[in-house]
């Protein structure tokens, strides 16, 4: 991830390499590695960091979020508030965003599959983002 600071008149968002669905190295068509900057830098570091789990990553080990941990409960109003409130406080841990703007809302919640949808704001911009995301078995 890149410095935080202003490029072009836009909050530079931070910059790193893009993977794909799979988790893969994004490469382009003359064979270098694609690269994501700004916003979508930081819309594909959410969702790292919402897909995984706390103490997947050596020396991070409060990277993630815990909402993985309810993969397998069944659709109930406390595990829905468990996983929202997962998903919030992983997202306030993400010093990109502003925390006042997080709103998440599930979408699916069934033992096999738990999918919200989270929309935010990063920090110094005026436009919501918007994310689903899914979290299975």
């Amino acid at each position: 991830m890149g410095i935080i600071g202003y490029d072009n008149g836009y909050l530079r968002l931070g910059v790193d390499l893009v993977f794909d669905e799979d988790g893969d190295l994004l490469v382009t068509p003359t064979g270098d590695l694609s690269m994501a900057s700004g916003v979508d830098c930081l819309l594909q570091d959410v969702q790292d960091r919402l897909r995984t789990m706390p103490g997947d990553l050596w020396k991070h080990a409060d990277f993630g979020c815990e909402a993985n941990l309810l993969l397998g409960a069944p659709d109930t109003p406390l595990n829905r508030a468990l996983a929202q409130r997962a998903i919030r406080m992983a997202l306030e841990d993400e010093p990109r965003i502003d925390s006042k703007t997080i709103r998440i809302e599930a979408d699916k919640f069934t033992a096999e599959e738990k999918t919200f949808e989270v929309h935010f704001r990063a920090k110094g911009v005026d436009v919501e983002e918007q994310i689903v995301i899914g979290l299975d078995n």
